[in-house]
């Protein structure tokens, strides 16, 4: 650790010796948000300077000379909202390329002028009236220990926190499971886009496509507009962006968790891009150093390779985009080298255990302007997905005994469609649909153990839970009416449809929400909306085997489920100041229903109590939920040379069985708090040094007690029936901290950083395991201890 601090310094040192005054060129294009038509004529001005251009016939402009720093863009035209970007880093070897997107005037120009122009986490989707908001490259790079990962960087927002795993960017929202979240990519919806990811859950390590290819994108914790299908929670709805158009290149970075490498330019001058960028990391640098993500005696190894191909036409009013992305990853937990130094009791001293996660998309987007009243885009994609699990345990003699194996591969070859129409400046509709053909192959065998004690011996012969294979399909369509009512009241209404040809089940959902903008900044919203979601498709292809009569027969009692779902009903309130603070409150309220539970009476199975897997044993679709809390946030976006996002939220998170008996959710932990905020320190030279921390303060997680006369006798953690979750662990608290030094020459520039993952070194307390000698649980701290990410990028 001292050693890496002593790098730090050296490269600050060296840095600050070199001192010039540099410029850069800021380009883009300005087109109208609907019907993708450029528009011709646009003022588009460095704020703070005299600087300032034209948009040509193409809508493209071009600010030369501009100096570096962090800067911001206001981009002006008649007939449209005033738009204002975001502050951005310029620096002496990357020139920044927007898009903006201009919102068509409704009403009094001035009134919609205070709003747009001031609040810079508004989402890309403008028909999202509540629960969502835009995050940056920028973004998720300044924020402390979120390593460029978004679901990382999530944790900073309100209603959001981790899951019970540090190593993991599983982020459970409003008290839901991560099961929920939906992640959608250039249009498309992708199974679960993250390295070590685990059967039938929405996270993993980290995301598979790397963080210099984001675009501006979209987060919401729930109240998603019509659009959005397939997620009772919430959505990433992650795009990516294009390449320089005129100029070549390169970004490399090396840290402690491995190797990236980016590069863009032209094609076709002017017309065409590339973007391509690829990783490679592994966390053995980090071990060699004694800090361990995940455990002493395991490896953690994975790569990925993302990109992005656009090509315009000479009028600007067509584009049409190649992307994808592949990501392996492998983790590997090892069994004690020495069978002498195995304890028996203790099962990992015994495994050896292979996780095998690999998935991947290639797509094509063709997005055109028709007319100047509409706009049509279509997405084609291919995609695939692969987890496996190997596990051993092993005799005093190495000798191996599989008891697991699990295979889930998926194909898909998947479409979607959205046309937008302009009836008037006041009236729009939004339709479309999205298509999947799916190609899959499922199968989990398993042995168990015959005691707890005796991790050695396996009963005889194996059970196969999970087989199925074949293909089927699913469809959604959606449409959605925009109306201003006049005196800043905005109506969006709408619904979505999807069906499962599995097993033939559908679901209707409407949606409809209501925004007032008032002339001072106040914004007022309220949204209604029902959502459903598919189960992890391996979920429908539990096998259980009965025998009658003699006779074995083999059945999928779970093939028939229905789709779980979540009504969501939200009362919104922002407000911005002139000085760019941001005040939120959020109140909610979700009634859950024909969620998975198990039919027997006094079982207090839920499926949504879990953040990955699936039932192995027979459901039905009767459990039900209820949540309702309240976020609060407040925000400065970053001016002045600081930024600071101060979140809190309350709630409650409930389940009810067959039996009709409410019980907390494994996810009830009643708060949530986080503290980010970060400063700037600008040189003489130019060069900038900037300091940030994050703080989490959330509530313990729920365990349920031990039934200590059962638990005695069987000698193993057995839970007293119907008290499950109700005890809690003392609250989580976690401190991160960031520091990094920009610098920059005449033809490069560069950026040393270090990331702190749980600065103080608190461990956590993370689970409870069983202690059968005393009777009794005890509290497992297995959460990380201090992690430092140190990492070097040069742009040139």
């Amino acid at each position: 650790m001292k050693c890496s601090f002593t790098v730090l310094f050296a490269l600050f040192s060296v840095s600050i010796l070199f001192a010039q005054n540099k410029t850069q060129v800021v380009r883009g294009s300005v087109i109208d948000r609907i019907t993708r038509q450029p528009i011709v004529g646009a003022s588009v001005q460095i704020i703070g300077t005299t600087q300032g251009v034209i948009t040509d016939a193409s809508g493209l402009f071009s600010i030369p000379n501009v100096t570096i720093g962090r800067r911001s863009i206001k981009c002006s035209s008649i007939g449209y909202e005033t738009y204002v970007s975001e502050e951005f880093i310029l620096n002496s070897a990357k020139e920044v390329v927007l898009t903006i997107e201009l919102n068509e005037a409704t009403g009094d120009l001035q009134e919609v002028k205070i709003t747009a122009s001031q609040n810079t986490s508004r989402p890309v989707n403008d028909l999202a009236f509540v629960s969502a908001r835009s995050f940056t490259v920028e973004e998720t790079e300044r924020i402390p220990a979120s390593v460029n990962d978004p679901g990382r960087m999530a944790l900073a927002y309100p209603g959001v926190k981790a899951g019970r795993d540090e190593n993991e960017n599983k982020i459970v929202v409003r008290g839901n499971s991560p099961f929920g979240i939906l992640w959608r990519l250039e249009g498309i919806d992708v199974p679960n886009p993250n390295h070590f990811a685990q059967p039938g859950s929405g996270g993993g390590g980290i995301t598979v496509f790397s963080a210099q290819l984001l675009s501006r994108s979209d987060f919401f914790t729930g109240g998603m507009p019509a659009e959005y299908g397939n997620a009772i929670t919430g959505a990433f709805d992650i795009r990516f962006r294009e390449g320089n158009r005129q100029k070549r290149e390169y970004r490399t970075k090396i840290g402690l968790l491995g190797l990236d490498f980016s590069t863009e330019g032209p094609i076709a001058k002017g017309r065409s891009s590339y973007l391509v960028n690829y990783r490679y990391s592994t966390l053995g640098l980090l071990s060699q150093m004694g800090f361990y993500l995940v455990g002493e005696r395991v490896s953690n190894l994975f790569q990925d390779l993302s990109f992005n191909v656009a090509f315009h036409s000479k009028d600007g009013k067509k584009t049409t985009t190649l992307f994808g992305l592949g990501g392996l990853s492998t983790e590997h937990y090892f069994p004690v080298e020495n069978p002498e130094e195995r304890v028996l009791g203790k099962a990992d001293n015994w495994e050896d255990r292979i996780r095998p996660a690999n998935m991947g998309a290639v797509g094509l987007t063709h997005t055109s302007n028709i007319n100047e009243k509409s706009s049509l885009k279509y997405v084609v994609a291919v995609i695939g997905s692969s987890i496996k699990r190997f596990s051993d345990t092993l005799s005093l003699k190495d000798e191996r005994f599989r008891y697991d194996t699990q295979a889930y591969k998926e194909f898909r070859l998947a479409g979607s469609v959205a046309y937008n129409y302009k009836f008037s400046n006041k009236t729009r509709l939004k339709t479309g649909g999205i298509l999947n053909y799916i190609d899959f192959d499922f199968f989990k065998e398993t042995a168990a153990r015959k005691s707890v004690s005796d991790v050695n011996q396996l009963n005889a012969g194996r059970k196969v839970s999970v087989n199925g294979s074949g293909n089927t399909q699913t469809a959604q369509a959606y449409a959605q009416i925009v109306q201003n009512v006049g005196k800043g009241i905005t109506l969006n209404a709408g619904f979505h449809f999807m069906h499962l040809f599995l097993n033939n089940t559908s679901s209707i959902e409407p949606r409809l929400s209501i925004q007032y903008r008032s002339p001072n900044a106040h914004t007022f919203s309220f949204a209604y909306g029902l959502y459903s979601q598919l189960l992890p498709m391996s979920a429908y292809f539990y096998t259980r085997k009965d025998t009658v009569a003699g006779v074995v027969s083999e059945s999928k009692p779970n093939r028939n489920l229905s789709f779980p779902r979540s009504n969501h009903f939200i009362l919104s309130y922002n407000y911005v100041t002139p000085g760019l603070w941001k005040f939120s409150a959020e109140a909610y309220y979700q009634l859950l229903n024909k969620i998975p539970v198990e039919p027997k009476a006094g079982s207090s199975y839920w499926m949504l109590n879990y953040a990955d897997n699936f039932p192995e044993f027979a459901v039905i679709s009767k459990g039900k939920g209820r949540n309702y809390g309240i976020d609060l946030s407040v925000e400065r976006f970053f001016s002045k040379k600081y930024y600071l996002v101060l979140t809190g939220s309350l709630f409650d998170a409930r389940y009810q069985t067959v039996d009709g008996k409410w019980y907390n959710s494994s996810f009830n932990d009643k708060f949530s708090t986080a503290l980010t905020f970060g400063r700037e320190f600008i040189f003489k030279n130019g060069s900038v040094f900037q300091l940030g921390a994050r703080s989490i303060y959330n509530g313990g997680f729920r365990y349920t007690p031990l039934d200590e006369t059962a638990s005695a006798q069987g000698k193993t953690y057995i839970m007293l029936k119907g008290a499950d979750y109700s005890l809690q662990a003392p609250a989580y608290f976690r401190i991160d901290g960031r520091m990094s030094y920009r610098t920059n020459r005449r033809k490069y520039a560069t950026v040393v950083s270090l990331d702190v993952q749980n600065a103080t070194n608190k461990i956590n307390i993370t689970s409870v395991q069983y202690n059968s000698i005393e009777n009794r649980l005890e509290a497992r701290k297995t959460g990380n201890g201090l992690v430092p990410v140190l990492s070097f990028q040069i742009d040139f």
